[in-house]
C-alpha cells in the first residue's frame, strides 16, 4: 500500500489509508504553522470531499501520520549512512556552515564562534495521572501516573538525554575541586553581585519549582548565532536548573574537542567560544566550580549576556559580561534563543497534552523542517542585514571623532582607562564598613532614646498633673509611666553597649561633629535604599520598557507606550517620587530623576554609579553622562568593525559549502545510481532540500557588493570559494572543483538540464500534491 502511495491507519486490517502526499502536505503545513491540529486538518478534508466529520478519523490519520514520519525518519538514517555523516555527533558539528565550515583561508577572529543558550516553559507536557480529588499539589502528586507505555525513540540527534543531562544536576558534583579564574575582578563580581535575586530564573527558588501536573516544564535550547539548533534538552519536573546549561555545554564541547582529537589537534582551539545566556554570570560561576571547567577552559569559554537582558543586570556585571564590551563581538545581541522561541512557542498547544513520544516528536520535526527551510534559507538575508548594519555604524566614526576630540580624548586609550577606573570604583563601593555601621546604629539608638525621654516626660507630666474626676484614669496614667520608663532603660542599655563597641567617652548631642557625620551616613542608607526600590521596579518591567526603544517602534507608538505604562505604573512615580526626596536631602544634593529619564533603556546601567554616598563622583570623567553615550558608541562602532571581519569570513565559508556540498551530494549520487537507484533518488532530494535556496544566497550576496561602502578591491576575496579544513569523504571529488567556482558571479551561459528538469518535476508534483488533496478516499 505504501508503494501505492497511501498509508494505512492499521497494520493489518486496512478499512482506511491516507495518500502520501495528504500526510505531507500536513506535514508541511503543521511545522510552517504548528497551531494547526489534525482535528481541524481533518475537519477541512471532510468538507473538501463532502463527508460529514466522523472523530474516529482523528485517530486513524494519527496512526497513519506515526507511520510517515517514521519513514521519514528512517529515510534520513540511510541518506546518513550512506553520505558518512551518521555518528551522534555529526550534526552538532556541522548544524551552521557559517559557523563551523573552517577554511584555510580564514582568518583568526578573538571570538570563532557564537552561541546562545536559554530555557523556555511555553512547551511543557501535562503528565497523565488519574484524577485528583482536588487541585492541590499534594493531591495531584499522590494521583498515579497512567502514562502509556510507548517504546518508540523521538528526538533523533538534536535531544539531549535524561540520564545524561541528570549527570550533571549538583548534587553529584557539589564537592568537585573548585577552578578559581585569575580574574580577580570578575571574582569579586560573583561574590557581591546580586543578579541571582533580581532574576526569576537564577534563584534556587524558582530553579528547583516544580508544577506538579507537568512531566516536562519546557525545553532548554542551544542555538548558533544564525538561528541553527545544535541541541535541546527536557526540563524535567523543574525550572531552569544549572544541569540544563551544563550538560547543553558538556556535549557541545566535548564533541569539538573529541573532534579535534580524531584530527590529531591537540593544542587548545584558536579564539574563544562565547555562550550568551540571560544569566551568563550566575551560570559562569556554576561552571569554574563544577567539573565542566577544564574542559571549558581548554575550548575557550567565554560567558555572556545579551543586550537586552544585560540591562537589567548590576553596572559591575555589565562591565563583565555584556557583549557590548566583549572584543570581537561584533554587533551580536545574544538574544538568539528569545527569537527562537517566539516561533517555537506556537507548538505549546500541541504539545500540551501530547504522550512524551508525540511531544518529542512534533518538537523535532519542528525543529528540522525550521533548520532547513527557513534558517538555512535566510542566511544570507542574516549576512547582508548585518553587513548593511555594520557599515551605517561605520558612518557614523567621523562624528563620534568630532566627539570624542570636543571631550577631550585623545584617542581610544583613554577609554579604555575610563572603564577600569569604573571597575575599581564599583570593586571598592560596598557595603558599609563595620564602624560606620555601628555609628549608624549608635545614631539611631540615641535619636530613639531621645524621642522615649519625650514621651516619658510627657508621660510623668500627664501624671503630676491628673485631677481624679468621674472617670478615675490614675491607673492608666501609671502604667502608661512605666511603660516609658521600661522602655528607656531598654535603649540606654543598648546604647551603653554601643558606647562600649566605639569607645564612645563623650555621649553625642545634637549639633556636634559626630551627630552630624552619622545623620549623613543614615541619610545615605536611606537613599540607596530608595535607589534599591526604584531600580527592583524597573527591572520588574524591563521588558516594557524596553519595548520603547527596539528598532521599529515609531515616535508615536512610543509616547503611546509611555503613556501606558505611566498610569499602570503608580509604584514606579511613587519610587521616583521618593527617591528625589532622599536625594535632595543629600549632601551634596544627588541627580533628581523624572519619568521621562527613567523610561531611556540604557538607564539601568546608570544606577550602580549612583549608589554611593561616601564620595562625589559626579565631575569624573567616566561619569559625566555625555562622556558615557560617547563610550558606548565608541564599542559600537569597534563592534562594527569586528562584524565585517566575521560576516567576510562566513560570506566565504557559505559560498564553500554550497560548491562543496552540491559537488559531494552529485558524486555520491552518481556513485549510487548503478548499485541502488532508490537510495539515489533520496540523496536527489536531500540535494534539492537545501539546494533550492542557493541561487537566492548568490543574488543576496551579490546585493551586498553593491551596498554603499562596500570596498571591492579589499574585500572581494571573501566571495569567492575557499579549500574546507575538513575534507570531503569522497576521494573521486574533483580536486579543483571548489576553486573552479566563481563564488557569487552569476554566469547566464551555464545551462543545466538535470537541474531544468528538476524544476519540471517539482512543478508537476506540487499540482498533483494539491489535486489529490480533494480525491483523497476516507472511507472504503
Amino acid at each position: 500500500m505504501v508503494r501505492a502511495g497511501v498509508f494505512p491507519s492499521s497494520p493489518l486490517r486496512h478499512n482506511h489509508a491516507f495518500s502520501t502526499r495528504t500526510l505531507h502536505l500536513f506535514h508541511d503545513l503543521f511545522c510552517r504553522c504548528p497551531r494547526l491540529s489534525i482535528q481541524p486538518f481533518i475537519k477541512s478534508l471532510c468538507d473538501v470531499q463532502g463527508f460529514p466529520f466522523k472523530p474516529y478519523l482523528m485517530q486513524q490519520f494519527s496512526s497513519a501520520y506515526d507511520a510517515y514520519l517514521e519513514v521519514r525518519s528512517r529515510i534520513r538514517k540511510l541518506v546518513a549512512q550512506a553520505l558518512g555523516r551518521d555518528s551522534p555527533t555529526w550534526r552538532i558539528l556541522h548544524a551552521c556552515p557559517c559557523c563551523q565550515n573552517e577554511l584555510e583561508e580564514d582568518d583568526p577572529l578573538e571570538i570563532r564562534m557564537m552561541v546562545a543558550m536559554d530555557g523556555n516553559d511555553s512547551l511543557k507536557r501535562v503528565e497523565r495521572r488519574k484524577d485528583a480529588v482536588d487541585d492541590s499539589l499534594a493531591e495531584v502528586a499522590d494521583s498515579g501516573v497512567v502514562e502509556r507505555t510507548d517504546p518508540r525513540q523521538a528526538g533523533s540527534d538534536y535531544f539531549i538525554s535524561r540520564v545524561s543531562v541528570d549527570e550533571w544536576a549538583e548534587e553529584n558534583w557539589r564537592n568537585a575541586p573548585v577552578s578559581v579564574p585569575q580574574d580577580s575582578f570578575r571574582e569579586w563580581v560573583w561574590k557581591t553581585g546580586r543578579c541571582e535575586e533580581k532574576w526569576h530564573n537564577a534563584s534556587d527558588k524558582n530553579t528547583g519549582k516544580s508544577w506538579a501536573k507537568f512531566d516536562e516544564n519546557g525545553i532548554f535550547l542551544l542555538i548558533c548565532r544564525h538561528g541553527l539548533v545544535l541541541s535541546l534538552s527536557d526540563m524535567v519536573k523543574s525550572g531552569e536548573k544549572a544541569k540544563y546549561s551544563l550538560a547543553a555545554m558538556h556535549h557541545f564541547l566535548e564533541a569539538e574537542r573529541q573532534h579535534r582529537v580524531s584530527n590529531g589537534e591537540e593544542a587548545p582551539p584558536k579564539g574563544k567560544l562565547c555562550f550568551s545566556y540571560d544569566v551568563g554570570c550566575t551560570n559562569s560561576k556554576t561552571v569554574h566550580r563544577s567539573p565542566l571547567a577544564p574542559l571549558a577552559k581548554y575550548m575557550g569559554y567565554l560567558p555572556a549576556v545579551g543586550t537586552m537582558h544585560g540591562y537589567a543586570h548590576e553596572r559591575a556585571c555589565q562591565l563583565n559580561f555584556l557583549l557590548l564590551y566583549q572584543s570581537g563581538a561584533g554587533l551580536e545581541d545574544g538574544e538568539t534563543s528569545e527569537q527562537y522561541f517566539s516561533k517555537s512557542n506556537s507548538l505549546a498547544s500541541a504539545t500540551r497534552h501530547a504522550s512524551i513520544f508525540h511531544r518529542r516528536q512534533m518538537i523535532t520535526e519542528y525543529a528540522y523542517h525550521t533548520d532547513n527551510f527557513e534558517t538555512y534559507g535566510n542566511l544570507s538575508k542574516f549576512l547582508r542585514n548585518h553587513y548593511t548594519q555594520a557599515l551605517e555604524i561605520l558612518r557614523t566614526a567621523p562624528s563620534l571623532r568630532i566627539r570624542m576630540h570636543e571631550a577631550g580624548i585623545k584617542d581610544a586609550r583613554v577609554i579604555f582607562q575610563w572603564m577600569k577606573e569604573e571597575a575599581a570604583y564599583l570593586q571598592n563601593l560596598s557595603r558599609e564598613p563595620p564602624s560606620e555601621t555601628l555609628q549608624m546604629e549608635y545614631y539611631g539608638k540615641l535619636v530613639a532614646l531621645k524621642e522615649c525621654q519625650a514621651v516619658l516626660k510627657d508621660a510623668r507630666h500627664a501624671w503630676l498633673s491628673y485631677r481624679p474626676g468621674e472617670h478615675d484614669q490614675t491607673l492608666a496614667l501609671e502604667r502608661a509611666q512605666r511603660h516609658a520608663q521600661e522602655n528607656e532603660r531598654k535603649i540606654l542599655a543598648d546604647v551603653h553597649a554601643l558606647e562600649m563597641k566605639l569607645d564612645v567617652r563623650v555621649r553625642w548631642t545634637e549639633g556636634s561633629k559626630q551627630w552630624e557625620e552619622a545623620g549623613s551616613l543614615v541619610t545615605g542608607a536611606k537613599y540607596r535604599r530608595a535607589l534599591d526600590k526604584l531600580e527592583g521596579l524597573l527591572v520588574s518591567r524591563i521588558f516594557e520598557l524596553s519595548r520603547l526603544n527596539i528598532s521599529g517602534t515609531g515616535y508615536k507608538m512610543r509616547k503611546h507606550l509611555a503613556s501606558a505604562l505611566k498610569k499602570r505604573s503608580k509604584s514606579i512615580q511613587s519610587a521616583i517620587v521618593e527617591y528625589n526626596t532622599v536625594a535632595g536631602k543629600m549632601k551634596p544634593k544627588r541627580r533628581q530623576v523624572d519619568w521621562e529619564e527613567v523610561v531611556e533603556y540604557a538607564f539601568l546601567s546608570e544606577f550602580d554609579i549612583l549608589r554611593d554616598t561616601r564620595e562625589d563622583i559626579r565631575e569624573r570623567p567616566w561619569a559625566v553622562p555625555a562622556n558615557r553615550v560617547i563610550i558606548t558608541q565608541f564599542f559600537k562602532v569597534i563592534g562594527a568593525e569586528d562584524e565585517l571581519n566575521r560576516v567576510h569570513q562566513e560570506i566565504r565559508r557559505l559560498i564553500t559549502y554550497m560548491q562543496q556540498e552540491r559537488d559531494e551530494l552529485i558524486t555520491r549520487e552518481q556513485e549510487l545510481i548503478p548499485t541502488n537507484p532508490t537510495l539515489a533518488l533520496q540523496v536527489r532530494d536531500f540535494r534539492r532540500e537545501r539546494g533550492r535556496f542557493h541561487e537566492v544566497h548568490k543574488k543576496r550576496l551579490l546585493s551586498i557588493t553593491k551596498l554603499s561602502g562596500f570596498d571591492w578591491s579589499t574585500n572581494s576575496k571573501y566571495f569567492f570559494p575557499g579549500t574546507p579544513l575538513e575534507r570531503s569523504n569522497f576521494t573521486n571529488l574533483a580536486a579543483g572543483a571548489l576553486t573552479a567556482d566563481r563564488g557569487v558571479e552569476e554566469d547566464n551561459n551555464d545551462t543545466d538540464d538535470d537541474d531544468e528538469e528538476e524544476e519540471d518535476e517539482e512543478l508537476v508534483l506540487r499540482i498533483d500534491a494539491f489535486l489529490s488533496v480533494a480525491t483523497d478516499v476516507l472511507e472504503k
